[in-house]
């Protein structure tokens, strides 16, 4: 009996939950970037940005805000914060935007970033592997408070179930060339949609992740010489 106690123990514990925290600052890519997969690899996490105006999707592409002489100069940095001056000003270096023109785009860049500023401009869709703690994101060039279906940030769970229904909205965060970040503090999110009716962009997707990884070779040991212990025991 202990025997088979000590067997079930050890099956349990093969895998362990291991929390993982990153920021997602899209600053490891090219001005211009079409971003889908490229997070997958690593933290199994993929983008889809959807540009209803022009009916296209894969279009969440990389801006480089530190550039001068842009498409849109209305992201270039520096941002203020006016909803929250304590949080000061901020030089994001690249922001995600669901970009204007498909035409200017090849299968993994687009010439000119420029974001949608059309009413309604479109919506971010991510999916995560495996359930994430969705902590907070940065926004940028948002026009509006505003609280509409067209506004909206829907978070699903593994069943496609929505998460705290109607609670989230992209934030205003005043217009041109200004900032703020918006926290949620939601774990089991699988999914999410970011709706942006006008221009904008987002940056610093600040994530928990559930990993499950090996049990390490330590307690492999331990749980080995547990069995190897009750065996003679019982011999």
């Amino acid at each position: 009996m202990k025997l088979k106690l000590w067997m079930a123990l050890f099956v349990m514990n093969l895998t362990v939950p291991n929390a993982m925290a990153t920021v997602l600052t899209f600053d490891e890519f090219d001005n211009g970037t079409r971003i889908d997969n490229e997070y997958y690899a690593e933290y199994g996490i993929t983008f889809n940005g959807v540009n209803l105006d022009e009916g296209v999707d894969n279009l969440a592409v990389i801006f480089d805000t530190t550039l001068t002489n842009t498409a849109d100069p209305d992201l270039e940095a520096t941002f203020s914060n006016v909803n929250n001056t304590n949080l000061g000003t901020s030089d994001p270096g690249n922001v995600l935007i669901i970009q204007e023109n498909p035409s200017s785009c090849n299968d993994l860049t687009c010439a000119s970033p420029d974001d949608e500023g059309s009413r309604i401009a479109g919506y971010f869709s991510i999916d995560f592997e495996t359930g994430i703690t969705l902590n907070s994101i940065d926004f940028f060039d948002i026009e509006y408070n505003e609280a509409t279906i067209d506004n909206a940030i829907v978070l699903y769970d593994m069943n496609n179930v929505e998460l705290n229904v109607n609670e989230f909205y992209t934030p205003g965060t005043g217009g041109d060339n200004t900032w703020d970040t918006y926290y949620f503090n939601v774990s089991d999110v699988y999914s999410m949609e970011i709706y942006l009716n006008g221009s904008g962009a987002i940056d610093n997707l600040d994530i928990t992740l559930n990993v499950p990884e090996p049990a390490s070779i330590g307690l492999l040991s331990f749980a080995l010489l547990g069995l190897i212990y009750f065996r003679r025991r019982t011999a």
